[in-house]
């Protein structure tokens, strides 16, 4: 394909993978292993106060992503009740001195919340080495593939499952919020070409909205291809209809000089 004086290869397959859930708490080895290799036993309490926070607060993120399912509309209600909460303890701090935001900050600081570079370390070696195994274990189990004709999923040791893709329609969605900030995932869903009928649904597929531009370029490429053949069988049908209407004519042309 030629656009702009330069060649673009159209592209013929995708494949990619879905996860379980444990896909997304690479925050808490990422971290483990980042905090280790810039603090010391000699780092300063004002580091190791931020860095605590910093991990306790990413910890919190991966336990909620992998146990609530938090949708967008979800999301903003509770979003503007923490809003409006905030607002509503700054005015009773202003107005009536009732200081609740400010006590409130203060018990926290009064913790005294350090990371410590040990127990960072080992979580991650812990969730590190099942993170790893689940990586290799969903490249053989959970791995599709999308080509012009075919949806394909392959799984060792099982009957692998083929679906002639057709006309058929793959959508996208994000039911939860976090897995969406943490990893860009989604859930990419296969229907039927009335786009009544759900033939497959791929749940935690990382980087999907990346995945889904593939995806649309391998379905228009289909399209345009398509559509380009069916053209041409129109043209043919049309050249032959032209040679049909010529020998008709050209008979009948004869016929009217035939000798009585």
């Amino acid at each position: 394909m030629s656009q702009g004086g330069q060649t673009y290869k159209e592209p013929t397959k995708v494949t990619f993978c879905a996860y379980p859930k444990l896909v997304f708490a690479w925050p808490i080895i990422l971290m483990g292993l980042l905090f280790f290799l810039i603090t010391d036993p000699e780092s300063g309490d004002a580091m190791l106060q931020t860095l605590g926070w910093i991990y306790l607060i990413g910890f919190a993120v991966v336990l909620l992503t992998l146990g609530v399912d938090l949708e967008r509309n979800y999301a903003a209600f509770w979003l503007a009740i923490f809003v409006a909460v905030f607002f509503i303890g700054r005015w009773l701090e202003d107005v009536q001195g009732i200081t609740v935001i400010g006590d409130l900050y203060r018990w926290f600081a009064g913790l005294d919340v350090r990371y410590d570079r040990g127990f960072g370390i080992a979580m991650s070696s812990l969730v590190g080495a099942p993170y790893l195994v689940m990586l290799v274990w969903a490249r053989i189990q959970h791995r599709w593939r999308l080509t012009h004709n075919e949806f394909e999923h392959f799984s060792w040791g099982r009957v692998d499952d083929s679906l002639a893709r057709g006309a058929k329609r793959v959508r996208t969605t994000y039911p939860d919020l976090m897995e969406l900030l943490l990893l860009g995932a989604g859930t990419l869903i296969v229907y039927s070409a009335s786009g009544r009928t759900e033939l497959r649904r791929i749940n935690h597929v990382p980087l999907l909205p990346l995945l889904r531009r593939r995806i649309d370029r391998i379905l228009s490429s289909s399209k345009v291809t398509v559509s380009t053949r069916q053209a041409e069988i129109e043209d043919d049908y049309d050249d032959e209809g032209d040679r049909r209407s010529d020998t008709l004519e050209g008979t009948g042309r004869n016929e009217g000089n035939e000798k009585l």
